[in-house]
């Protein structure tokens, strides 16, 4: 198993240097970057793709993760680097995700990028400012306490963005879309680098615009000759992306060999497609990947069914090194299993269509937006909306009458905590999706929640100036805090979990796009086929259905309820008062309707293994600090 990649970022300056001598030491701890002085700047543990770096007298910028950018072409970019202001201009124009670091006479600045999955949090140790990609690295080092007003947070369905920031007190994240900037007298400040664009361009100037990007995206991962794996389920989200890194790997073999490193010579690479064999015999994805696999090159690996795990296997089993509860963590085996078997087929890189539906399908309160701004346009969409989920038209205009701002939405939703979760033929265009929390949750937490709610509310401000903009972006922030995880976990077992979509220019291309043309009545994913029109055969981009997985939800009840109620025997959210003992075991002995977004498994596996997992076991005080993200 492979040790898990961090880094940490430090200020020039004496106190800096002593705070993390002993680290540096540590065994597999390389210096990436040292100020003008020999100081560390960038610290870490890195594995590919190696951080690249270069060093211009009084400048250092150091690009880590996955980017196209060579140290030649680095060099050349940093060479118009003077002041942190112009940062972003030593980057503009890359493609891929990955963190940039910039340093001007020992002052560093970092960013991740806007989707939340490269974050960055700081925190102090002895006076000093240190910057860090993980907020469990900072919390180790110093020796912070769980937060336990983020673990109240957490037990809600959806986490608001002004709820959202590190788990543990004294280490702050940096919300996405910002840089922080470490001075060297201690002090840190954060600035803002990317903004979500305004929604103006139709359908047929955006769609090459993500066809571009998206390609983009997959190729800067498609290099040196290496295999790539991609999900094959056979829908529109990972079925672009398999054609898209034929087309880069086709590319590479195309051009004259180069020399990487002296005698060593950059071969063909190839591609591994993986799918799961489908339990459920009404599922269609196995129709429509069979079709597509026909169409591409390389090894095409189906997994039987049954051959996985299977959904909820192993829960029980604490996993160390996350920095937060893992959403997804019921899948946990299966995704272990996945990233070896890729591994064994030489696969490091393993492509997914995660993240698709957040940029590419605008939420439903879409609708309520383009009747202020497309008034022209709107009804065709309600029309549509009205007849697939069965909503009443009295009850639809009352919801596109609403105009609650966020911070009145907000502390709406505080009262309405342990409510139902509306049922689907009501219709719901609030700024995010209804605020719940579990049926477990102890009465004592629930009050904590709606406390937390209202404070949040008093100084809340949304991601962007329309409910369909805000709540996308929300929606890419909370995916991408399970995706960055998953990909930290799958990374340990061999193919690192990748998501193109999520890529900063991708998310740009898509977010300009008017809401009314990335929904279109009468068609499914109108964004995704046509800017993949061209480079994804049309056959496959015919799809109108989405697989639909409860199978597995149920079947993985049936098999592994043991493991579920191991993680409720001695549980520590009701040791920690977050939990009704009581109210948990029904939670985990009962077996529900549907899969529903409320599910109150999900959190329960998320946060109690999470908090088995920490070491020594934690120790909680609420929060003196004000909010952060």
């Amino acid at each position: 198993m492979r040790a898990d990649d961090w880094f940490a970022v430090l200020p020039d300056s004496a106190a800096a240097d002593v705070a993390v001598t002993g680290l540096v030491r540590s065994p597999g701890v390389v210096v990436a970057l040292r100020h003008p002085s020999g100081r560390p700047c960038l610290i870490g543990v890195f594995t590919a793709p190696a951080p690249v770096c270069v060093t211009l007298g009084p400048i250092q910028v150091a690009v880590i993760g996955h980017s196209p950018v060579t140290a030649t072409d680095l060099e050349r970019r940093a060479a118009r680097l003077t002041h942190h202001g112009a940062a972003e201009d030593v980057v503009a124009g890359l493609p891929g995700s990955f963190h940039l670091v910039t340093v001007v006479d020992g002052a560093p600045r970092i960013r991740g990028d806007a989707a939340g999955l490269r974050r960055v949090f700081h925190t102090t140790l002895d006076g000093v400012t240190v910057a860090a990609d993980r907020a469990d690295v900072l919390a180790a080092w110093r020796g912070a306490e769980v937060n336990q007003d983020r673990l109240v947070s957490r037990l809600l369905t959806f986490v608001p963005p002004p709820l959202s920031g590190s788990m543990w007190n004294g280490v702050h994240a940096v919300e996405p879309g910002q840089a922080v900037l470490l001075s060297r007298d201690g002090s840190v400040r954060a600035t803002r680098w990317w903004q979500p664009p305004e929604p103006g361009l139709d359908l047929g100037q955006g769609a090459p615009m993500v066809g571009q990007a998206v390609a983009e995206a997959v190729a800067c991962r498609v290099r040196d000759g290496r295999t790539i794996a991609a999900d094959l389920s056979g829908g529109l989200d990972s079925t672009p992306l398999c054609f898209l890194a034929q087309t880069a790997l086709r590319e590479h073999t195309a051009r004259p060999p180069t020399l990487l490193h002296p005698g060593v010579r950059e071969g063909a690479g190839r591609l591994v497609t993986v799918r799961s064999g489908a339990l459920d015999l009404a599922h269609d994805d196995e129709r429509w990947a069979r079709q597509a696999a026909a169409l591409l090159d390389g090894e095409h690996l189906v997994l039987a069914p049954g051959e996985l795990p299977g959904r909820y296997a192993r829960v029980a089993e604490p996993v160390t090194g996350l920095d937060e509860p893992l959403g997804v963590l019921s899948n946990v085996a299966d995704l272990r299993t996945v990233a070896e078997r890729l591994a064994a087929h030489g696969a490091s890189v393993h492509l997914t269509g995660h993240g698709g539906d957040e940029v590419t399908l605008p939420p439903p309160c879409y609708l309520h937006d383009l009747a202020r701004r497309h008034p022209l346009a709107w009804w065709p969409h309600l029309r549509e909306r009205r007849a697939k989920s069965r909503w009443p038209l009295a009850a639809s205009l009352a919801a596109l009458a609403g105009h609650r701002s966020y911070p009145s939405w907000l502390a709406r939703q505080a009262g309405l905590l342990t409510a139902p979760y509306p049922p689907e033929h009501r219709p719901d265009l609030g700024w995010e999706w209804p605020l719940r929390l579990p049926s477990w949750t102890h009465p004592d937490a629930a009050a904590t929640a709606a406390r937390l709610l209202r404070q949040a509310a008093a100084h809340a401000e949304p991601l962007a100036g329309t409910r369909a903009q805000h709540l996308t972006l929300a929606a890419i922030r909370d995916s991408a805090a399970d995706l960055r995880l998953a990909q930290r976990l799958t990374a340990r077992y061999g193919a690192a979990m990748q998501t193109p979509y999520l890529d900063t220019p991708v998310i740009d291309a898509c977010l300009a796009i008017r809401v009314d043309h990335r929904a279109r009545p009468g068609a499914y994913k109108p964004l995704t086929v046509a800017a993949m029109a061209g480079r994804v055969p049309a056959q496959c981009l015919s799809r109108t259905t989405k697989g639909e997985f409860s199978f597995t939800f149920f079947d993985g009840l049936r098999r592994h309820r043991d493991q579920l109620l191991a993680l409720a025997e001695g549980s520590r959210l009701a040791a920690l008062g977050l939990a009704d003992p009581a109210a948990l075991r029904r939670a985990v002995l009962r077996t529900p309707t549907t899969d529903d977004p409320g599910d109150d498994l999900e959190r329960f596996i998320a946060m109690e293994n999470w908090l088995r997992a920490l070491p020594p076991p934690p120790r909680t005080r609420p929060a003196q600090e004000g909010p952060d993200r």
